[in-house]
């Protein structure tokens, strides 16, 4: 069986996070607490990883997954460009539950992108995530910890019994406060669109890209 260790969401101390770092360069996968829902987490640098957790979400077909990273000098690598549109969001939102779409990079792998050519990516603003993402040293996948299709769960207790045998260590913060996925905004084509309205709000997409052509 798993393991589960308890953790901080906000005050994470070192030793749990260690050991899912550890898991997570060896190619395994955690579930782990973001500031938003429990995500399903592995290295976005390992293809094998990547696979493991397209199967473990039972999807009908794969679909891309998004990734976490410490900063924006992580995400050069990642992607094509960088659109201006992409700065103001980024500048606006980030650290925070704002997954922005960008095209692709070539060192992406296709487990990721499932042929789309594009990447979805944030920075999170809770304590733990960025902790790990510093020790793990490598973008973290960030899928919801749920069956596809399912709504998301919010215990360690409840994902165990759908995601058993499929995860390699578990980071239990407890039941996290009720809270939206992160909001999915588009930047690769020739105007930003919204994909998924979540914790980000509608209106404060507007506030900020209030420019005509803007899909909102």
């Amino acid at each position: 069986m798993a393991l589960t260790l308890s953790v901080s969401l906000t005050h994470p101390e070192d030793k749990p996070l260690i050991l899912a770092a550890e898991v997570i360069q060896a190619g395994g996968i955690i579930v782990y607490p973001t500031e938003t829902l429990y995500g399903i987490g592995c290295s976005a640098m390992h293809p094998r990883a990547l696979q493991r957790v397209q199967h473990l979400k039972k999807r009908p077909e794969p679909k891309p997954i998004l990734v976490l990273v410490r900063s924006k000098e992580d995400l050069m690598p990642l992607v094509r460009e960088i659109p201006e549109s992409a700065e103001t969001l980024m500048n606006a939102f980030w650290p925070g539950p704002l997954t922005i779409v960008f095209l692709a990079s070539d060192i992406v792998l296709p487990e990721l992108t499932q042929g789309k050519g594009s990447i979805g990516i944030r920075i999170p603003s809770c304590a733990l995530c960025l902790k790990l993402l510093d020790l793990a040293g490598v973008p973290i996948t960030s899928t919801s910890a749920n069956l596809s299709g399912d709504s998301p769960l919010d215990t360690i207790e409840s994902m165990r019994s759908v995601l058993t045998p499929g995860i390699d260590l578990y980071l239990d913060a407890g039941t996290l406060p009720a809270s939206k996925p992160s909001t999915v905004v588009d930047l690769t084509g020739p105007s930003p669109r919204i994909l998924r309205e979540g914790a980000v709000s509608l209106d404060a997409l507007r506030a900020v890209l209030p420019a005509p052509g803007v899909l909102w």
